[in-house]
């Protein structure tokens, strides 16, 4: 369980206050309990922490001297850090009585889409229980610590007895899941039960994440039947602007029993209309709903005219590189969003002897001061699920504007086939605190998603794909395809083309929502791009789609040139509140290995036109080190990092790959 964090000042007497008090807390026999301070930058002193079984004898515990302490329950106990502040300072504790809880959790029915438990013999003490639920995830991602998986609350209070029945619903039909139940108390602990045996739900019928036509005027669902049916069972699909207002309507088989609608029209653009599906099995009616929403229409929307570049930015003078991720580990791709006010997220992948197999997530609770052990978000190497993949890459975050935050990356797939490799996205809609499990929103060997969100809140995903070339005995090219969801990120459009250079490979897009509605702007590498230069900027109107004529190296309207006196990799853009698009890209790979080249910077104007001349932020690293897979971050008004992946070679091999940034200072020209 986790319990509620305790804040610390550096000033002795609001330590002093807090220490004064004790802090009750509940967790079952069993489970591992997470006491934690929230230890700034600017605390100062040591921790040692302790236990005592009656509150008044205390023993140190060994080795047990940082701001978080883990434990298993095993009967009521009391802990307290005792810390050690500046010299006048006495002494303080912040104590801990954790007092234990017990219940047996048995599965009574399993269905498609839900399993029903007994609680028995709940003993809760004197806690008040203000919210209960579950919490859940696939078992194949069974490296995932279950304080990190996404929380579905059934109820608030709990019916004052010793035995009742819970319901854990919204399950997916034919899955094996690993499921446990949560308490809430007042003081906001949330107390788990212990892990069940997997509980795998019957077959039936479920919406498909992928391959959804959606339009401002037109819709064509799709479904599927998960797991085992015998035959070819029937499914009805209907559709109307009202759960009371369906007719029905034709589905096409695409194999594999999976479904899509006729394609249904003359619907009105930006509306919901609702979707229900119908099947039989082993005697059981099954009907799924789901609203569903079309794209907006834009050609009446008014678009602000260009703002000039009116400033720039001043790096840091003495090159210090800040590090985020942890010194051991190898780290590549990061990625930074806020969250809230004092909250940052950093994501990259990475692992202990390869730089590029599992996903990792770090906190930072103090504006970027300090940052948290990073968490196995994804794991190749340590889940069952690993065994499908060769590797979890190119995570990428974008905070929506109902506060869900949507995570997308690759699972680069093992046999590496199209089928087998796939565009992923998972969410949390606490903040990052927990996350659901991932879903599959495409298909084919393709690498770094990447998710804006338009002004009405419907999303657009640019990836990069090689799927029509791979394994086909030709060249791999490479093109950059789009896919759209109106729900937040649950449901996804088939993928198009979103831009292509014949013979060459287009890759790694980055995209932003031009203020003032002036469209999609999307940044992209151009590998292998005899004479056509590398990156080009890719736009298209909030009204218009992608061009997706083959593009000849001529710079137009829709496309067009970035000079970074180089070949530049790997683009990221950004925009500032003041209107520029600032753009990075590492340049200059030496000694033959790429991956020792640096960023350049380029400035243009809100239309992401009349660039700058390059700025070279990093100038001193040494020939065997090196700044690539660069990103952006605008930390406030006035501030904006360089995040990069900072690697060190020996020969052609590599010793060290870090997270790293350096502060730059957005300053009129």
């Amino acid at each position: 369980m986790s319990i509620k964090k305790i804040i610390l000042s550096s000033l002795c007497f609001i330590v002093l206050v807090a220490a004064a008090q004790v802090n009750t807390s509940y967790a079952c026999f069993g489970t591992d309990v997470v006491l934690d301070i929230e230890w700034k930058s600017d605390n100062n002193g040591t921790i040692q922490w302790q236990n005592s079984t009656d509150g008044t004898s205390w023993t140190d515990i060994r080795n047990a001297n940082a701001p978080t302490h883990n434990f298993r329950m095993n009967g009521e106990i009391w802990y307290r850090a005792t810390i050690n502040t500046q010299e006048e300072c006495v002494p303080t504790h912040l104590t801990y009585h954790i007092k234990q809880i017990g219940f047996d959790m048995i599965l009574k029915s399993v269905s498609a889409n839900s399993a029903v438990f007994d609680i028995q013999n709940a003993d809760f003490q004197d806690a008040e229980i203000v919210a209960y639920g579950f919490s859940y995830n696939i078992s194949a991602y069974d490296n995932r610590d279950y304080s990190q998986v996404n929380r579905i609350q059934a109820g608030t209070s709990i019916p004052n007895q010793p035995d009742f029945e819970i319901t854990c619903e919204h399950l997916t039909p034919g899955t094996a899941y690993t499921i446990r139940a949560y308490f809430q108390t007042a003081q906001g602990d949330i107390i788990y039960s212990q892990e069940l045996t997997p509980v795998t739900t019957t077959a039936g019928l479920k919406w498909s994440n992928e391959n959804w036509l959606i339009g401002s005027t037109e819709i064509a669902a799709s479904c599927e039947i998960a797991g085992s049916v015998a035959g070819n069972p029937t499914v009805t699909f209907k559709f109307g602007t009202s759960e009371t207002d369906l007719q029905t309507k034709s589905l096409t088989s695409l194999g594999n029993k999976k479904y899509r609608s006729v394609l249904i029209t003359d619907l009105l653009p930006n509306t919901t209309y609702f979707a229900q599906a119908e099947i039989i099995i082993g005697g059981q009616r099954q009907i799924i709903s789901k609203e569903i929403k079309t794209l907006p229409d834009y050609s009446g929307v008014a678009v602000e005219r260009t703002k000039s570049a009116s400033h720039t930015i001043r790096w840091d003078a003495t090159q210090s590189l800040q590090s985020i991720s942890p010194a051991g580990l190898l780290t590549e791709y990061p990625r930074i969003i806020r969250v809230s006010e004092d909250t940052l997220l950093c994501a990259y992948h990475g692992g202990n002897r390869n730089h590029w197999v599992n996903i990792y997530l770090q906190k930072s609770f103090d504006n970027g001061l300090s940052w948290t052990t990073p968490v196995e978000l994804i794991s190749k190497e340590n889940s069952t699920i690993g065994q499908k993949y060769w590797r979890f890459v190119n995570p990428e975050m974008i905070k929506l504007q109902n506060g869900w935050i949507l995570m997308s990356f690759i699972g680069n797939g093992n046999p590496e086939s199209n089928e087998n490799c796939h565009v992923m996205v998972m969410l949390s809609k606490d903040n990052g605190e927990t996350w659901d499990d991932p879903r599959i929103i495409g298909r084919g060997r393709t690498w770094e998603p990447m998710v804006v969100q338009l002004p009405n809140g419907e999303l657009e995903l640019l990836v990069a794909s090689e799927a029509a070339w791979w394994q086909q005995g030709v060249y791999l090219a490479q093109e950059i395809l789009c896919s759209r969801s109106t729900d937040n990120g649950e449901t996804w459009t088939a993928f198009e083309r979103a831009a292509y250079s014949p013979d060459r490979r287009d890759g790694m897009p980055v995209a932003v929502a031009l203020q003032g509605n002036k469209g999609i702007l999307f940044a992209i590498e151009t590998v292998d791009d005899q004479g056509f230069g590398s990156p080009s900027l890719v736009h298209r109107p909030l009204n218009g789609e992608w061009d997706t004529n083959p593009w000849n190296g001529i710079s137009t309207n829709k496309r067009w040139k970035v000079n970074i006196n180089g070949h530049g990799g790997a683009p990221y853009i950004v925009q500032l509140s003041t209107g520029e698009i600032v753009l990075v890209a590492h340049t200059g790979g030496r000694n033959g290995i790429w991956q020792t080249g640096f960023p350049r910077v380029v400035i243009g104007n809100s239309a992401g036109l009349m660039f700058g001349n390059p700025v070279t932020p990093l100038t001193r690293l040494p020939e065997n080190e090196g700044a690539y897979y660069n990103s952006l971050f605008v930390k406030d008004e006035e501030t904006i990092w360089l995040l990069t992946t900072y690697v060190t070679f020996e020969n052609d091999v590599r010793k060290k790959s870090e997270i790293k940034y350096l502060e730059g200072k957005i300053v009129k020209r």
